[in-house]
């Protein structure tokens, strides 16, 4: 049994979406308890999940080099990696704030809270990409590339250089895209679809004449 360098950010993600919401949980109930034990366990749980959540990300640029996407499945990856990449830095920023902290404050509660609901929101991006649009799924032929090396004996050093190309080709593309404005496509084209929606005239009702 072995990994591919897209099968490793799945095996990844559910650090992160696990410890963040444990991380706030805990000092939440540590301060309103009062309880030491739980206020040091939510510092440590934030800084586990700022780490699991670096490593998600760069496994995620990874990824995102090694998987077929078009059309709304692509807008649906840049915004799942863009939403992954600010959940991570506000997750780091908020590690480094909580270690100056013996207690949590309401700023850093809130900010936890936006947090998880970036992250919620991105996590449901992620599993729409893989069940819906089957991105990295091979009967839905969604891998880039079939023979990508595996993490197996006598293939570990390529799997690495392989999966080093690929950070530096995903850093690439996302500053790209990021700099063409295309920083949440599939949500700007929700919003657009909806609007287009709400601002079309309602259709014509034929009329009726009366027969004689």
């Amino acid at each position: 049994m072995s990994l591919r360098l897209h099968e490793i950010h799945p095996a990844l993600v559910h650090a992160p979406i696990t410890l963040l919401p444990l991380a706030i949980g805990t000092d939440l109930l540590g301060r309103a308890t009062n309880n030491k034990a739980l206020l040091v366990s939510g510092q440590m749980a934030i800084c586990a999940a700022a780490a699991s959540a670096v490593a998600s990300v760069v496994t995620g640029l990874i990824a995102g080099e090694e998987v077929n996407v078009e059309g709304k499945s692509r807008e649906m990856l840049q915004t799942h990696r863009t939403l992954n990449f600010v959940a991570t830095v506000a997750a780091s920023s908020m590690a480094l704030w909580r270690l100056r902290l013996k207690r949590p404050s309401h700023a850093y509660l809130g900010a936890g809270a936006v947090g998880m609901g970036i992250l919620g929101y991105t996590a449901y991006l992620g599993g729409k990409l893989v069940y819906d649009m089957g991105v990295g799924v091979t009967p839905a032929r969604g891998v880039y590339r079939p023979d990508a090396p595996r993490l197996e004996r006598g293939h570990v050093r390529s799997f690495f250089k392989e999966a080093g190309t690929d950070l530096i080709h995903g850093v690439k593309h996302m500053v790209e895209e990021v700099g063409k404005g295309e920083i949440v496509p599939a949500i700007i084209s929700e919003i657009e679809k909806r609007r287009a929606a709400t601002s079309r005239p309602p259709a014509a009702i034929p009329s009726q004449t009366n027969q004689p």
